[in-house]
């Protein structure tokens, strides 16, 4: 696929960069106007002061993305999926436009010598050379113009700045008196300030501004720099695309066209109005465009709640705002000395807040904001502060003084380099980059000498390791029902001259299957003994018990067998002891005394028809939907086992006379673990059981709520006949030579292609065999109708299958 990106700027590279990091077979191609590689445009005031060259904030770039410098885009041509420049015609699958923004300004500064803008590498150059021997006018007093006004202040070549204010505020008009005073009054002498002033008149000769009027006065021979504010940068595309303020796309950033996509301060998302105007939401509209057109793990963008932070001389502003706030607002103002606290509120409910040298938790607030709780007046006054943590240094992660000075000298991290690996702070849009490696620099006299430096990775293990053993050590306490111990259990296998290797070997196959580290097998062993200490009530409703019967085989049991046998099964039809009477109060009893402790394990579909008579269980006649919903009410954990509970499975086939559906449609949950198979095997069953021991929550779960470690593998992709596919040696009918040599067995009907789930890793009967390695194609048994669809020895046509779904 040939991607073609439009513009040179952060939300073009980071674009790039992460299509690349997904899929590394894209072909992308970045055609940016600047003569630059893509740099970021937060440090451009370190071009302006020379603290910094262009190579020092240019954006890291996928050494495998093709970069076009000088290329302005003058046409695009849908039709034939090409763009022109000036010199150049490209072709593309997909087109990204990341244009960007433009600056305002009331003329052409292009055509002045002593006039400019502030957005790009070639502005600052000019603000750099231009600046010396004149007064320096800036017109604007919003972000952008504070931030270069700081930077003009601390250059010894500028000797006077005025700022011009057409209104009576700085920032942003909504804040207060108060808040303005202290940001005035930051600034040194060599700065003057004219609020409700404005530029009348401007004499220009010989391409110079001569003289310069204003409200207020008259300066001879100025630099003037516009910092007014900005406008998406899509007037080359209004007569090629659908376009308001900025190109409108849909919540995956694809415009009108469905090959053309845009992102960044160019696009306007049409559900919101929105248009970006910070780096996070940047990425998080690539993030949405990148899912949409690789088709994976689709994500929606949404706008979220901001946090903006300017660093402007002795002051510290902080600006959360929640993307619905608008002009319509209460005001709760808190002044302490030299800092506020100003909070913004609609139908009580925070929209909005500013802190100006503010101790007041950002991360609160924002929490405040997004959960959209109504909140009493008197709570902003004792809004949570940040004791001990020192002042915010990186609003973007949340990263306060001190959370840094801890990552340092805990991890002892050397640099800025050795941080990524703990924290992104100054690293999501880089503007407090410099403060941050401050930080790290003056850290260093605080780390042990003799810490043993460990990766995040490793520290996460260690940590997980201890919630693990934490918890089985809490299973152990405990005083089950079933009389059993690990003596009993080791006893079985002794008896089955089941030998300790062949335990442990087990023991690695499961801990490496369910895709936890080596150091997990000590763990693994005791949770395996600490089965029985779960009661676990197991429900047969419409099926035919081959999941439990699957591991109740008389002759040769495995290891998980034994397991089962093990496990504190208090209630089982199939298995347990009692029956009649005394097992309908059984089971009553453990409803009714353990609630939020037991596991409902349940095996077979749920019949619907005829409000659910046609599966009746126990002396009095209760219906398996019945039973199920009073077994599942309490339950800590449901658990749908085999094909039949997970989506209906053989019972659920067409016609489906008795309308029988899967346990978690049954229920209308979704939280409802499926394993599904026909049987499915009994170690992904231990397996997910463990993992609850050991956690206290599920493993990561795929879209149908299977566990990911056992199901996201395609059965097509790690069979041991795949070989034979790729050289094209299939067998043509059963006892041929193909057959004989082990070919291929996707002619004679095998589903591995389309099935997800661990069988050929995990294999039956302790990694023995399964139904491929013993001659027979796999059926597909794990996936969503598999009966309907799979249960053939036919090839499976894709296409006639959705066309059947047509009609």
């Amino acid at each position: 696929m040939r991607l073609l990106i439009i513009g040179g700027g952060i939300a073009a590279a980071y674009f790039a960069n992460n299509i690349k990091k997904a899929d590394s077979s894209v072909d992308v191609t970045i055609l940016s106007e600047e003569k630059y590689a893509p740099y970021d445009r937060i440090h451009l005031c370190k071009l302006v002061d020379e603290t910094s060259d262009i190579e020092e904030i240019s954006l890291h770039l996928d050494p495998t993305v093709h970069l076009e410098l000088n290329q302005k885009i003058i046409k695009i041509d849908r039709e034939k999926k090409r763009v022109y420049s000036k010199e150049a015609m490209f072709g593309y699958d997909k087109l990204i436009i990341a244009t960007g923004s433009l600056p305002n300004a009331p003329f052409d500064v292009k055509s002045v010598e002593n006039a400019a803008v502030f957005r790009s590498a070639d502005d600052c150059e000019i603000i750099k050379k231009s600046v010396k021997g004149r007064e320096v006018v800036v017109v604007g007093g919003g972000p952008i113009a504070l931030e270069l006004l700081e930077t003009l202040d601390k250059m010894p070549q500028v000797e006077k700045i005025s700022l011009l204010i057409r209104s009576d505020s700085l920032y942003d008009k909504n804040l207060s008196s108060e808040s303005v005073k202290i940001i005035e009054q930051s600034y040194t002498k060599k700065i003057t300030v004219y609020f409700e002033d404005e530029i009348v008149d401007t004499i220009i000769e010989d391409a110079k501004i001569k003289l310069l009027k204003t409200k207020k006065r008259e300066i001879k021979n100025p630099f003037l720099i516009f910092g007014i504010g900005i406008r998406p940068n899509v007037e080359h595309f209004r007569d090629t695309l659908k376009c308001s303020k900025g190109i409108l796309t849909n919540t995956f950033m694809q415009s009108e066209d469905e090959n053309i996509y845009a992102i960044g301060e160019c696009a306007e998302v049409e559900r919101f109005g929105f248009i970006a105007g910070h780096v996070e939401a940047c990425t998080k509209q690539a993030k949405s465009a990148i899912s949409h057109i690789l088709q994976r793990e689709l994500q929606e963008f949404e706008p979220k709640t901001t946090i903006d932070m300017l660093k402007v001389g002795e002051f510290t502003l902080v600006d959360v705002m929640s993307p619905n706030f608008d002009k319509e607002y209460n005001k709760v103002i808190i002044s302490k000395e030299n800092s506020m606290d100003e909070y913004f509120l609609k139908n009580d409910r925070v929209l909005r807040y500013i802190g100006i040298n503010s101790t007041v938790d950002v991360c609160y607030v924002q929490n405040l904001i997004e959960s959209a709780k109504e909140i009493e007046i008197d709570e902003l006054y004792k809004a949570a502060k940040t004791e001990g943590r020192g002042k915010l240094v990186c609003s973007c992660t949340g990263t306060y003084y001190n959370d840094l000075v801890d990552i340092v000298t805990q991890n002892a991290v050397n640099s800025f380099a050795d941080l990524k690996e703990f924290s992104e702070a100054g690293r999501v849009c880089g503007r407090c980059r410099g403060e941050v490696v401050k930080i790290i620099e003056k850290s260093q006299c605080l780390i042990d000498p003799n810490i043993v430096k460990k990766s995040p990775e490793e520290k996460e293990l260690e940590k997980k390791l201890k919630v693990a053993k934490k918890r089985v050590e809490k299973f152990n306490k405990e005083h089950p029902r079933n009389a059993l111990d690990e003596e009993n259990l080791e006893a079985a296998m002794q008896s089955m001259d089941i030998t300790k290797d062949e335990v442990n070997r087990w023991i690695s196959m499961v801990t490496a299957d369910m895709q936890l580290h080596p150091k997990f097998e000590e763990v693994v062993a005791k949770g395996v003994k600490s089965l029985n200490k779960i009661p676990i009530v197991w429900l047969e409703l419409s099926d035919c018990s081959g999941n439990s019967e699957a591991f109740i085989k008389s002759a040769n049991p495995a290891i998980e067998d034994l397991i089962f046998e093990y496990i504190s099964l208090d209630y089982h039809e199939l298995l347990m002891s009692a029956s009649g009477d005394e097992s309908e109060s059984l089971l009553d009893d453990i409803i009714k005394n353990q609630k939020g402790e037991y596991i409902l394990i349940v095996e077979g579909a749920v019949p619907l028809g005829l409000d659910g008579k046609y599966l009746r269980i126990g002396s009095k006649g209760e219906t398996g939907i019945e039973l199920l919903k009073r077994c599942a009410k309490d339950a800590a954990l449901v658990i749908a086992v085999g094909s039949c509970a997970f989506d209906g499975g053989v019972v659920a086939a067409a016609p489906n006379p008795t309308g029988a559906v899967g346990v978690a449609e049954a229920l209308n949950r979704e939280d409802v673990v499926n394993i599904s198979g026909c049987p499915t095997n009994p170690v992904n069953i231990v397996g997910t059981l463990l993992y609850y021991i050991m956690f206290e929550e599920m493993p990561p779960l795929d879209k149908f709520n299977r566990p990911l470690w056992a199901y996201e593998g395609r059965v097509h992709d790690n069979c041991e006949r795949r070989g034979h596919y790729e050289l094209g040696e299939f067998v043509e009918e059963w006892g041929d030579e193909g057959a004989k040599k082990g070919w291929c067995l996707f002619k004679m009907g095998c589903k591995g292609p389309y099935a997800f789930v661990n069988c050929p890793t995990m294999k039956f009967n302790q990694g023995a065999s399964w139904p491929v390695q013993a001659g027979h194609g796999c059926m597909g048994c794990t996936e969503r109708g598999f009966f309907d669809k799979f249960a053939n020895e036919r090839v499976y046509n894709k296409e006639e299958e959705n066309e059947k779904d047509s009609h």
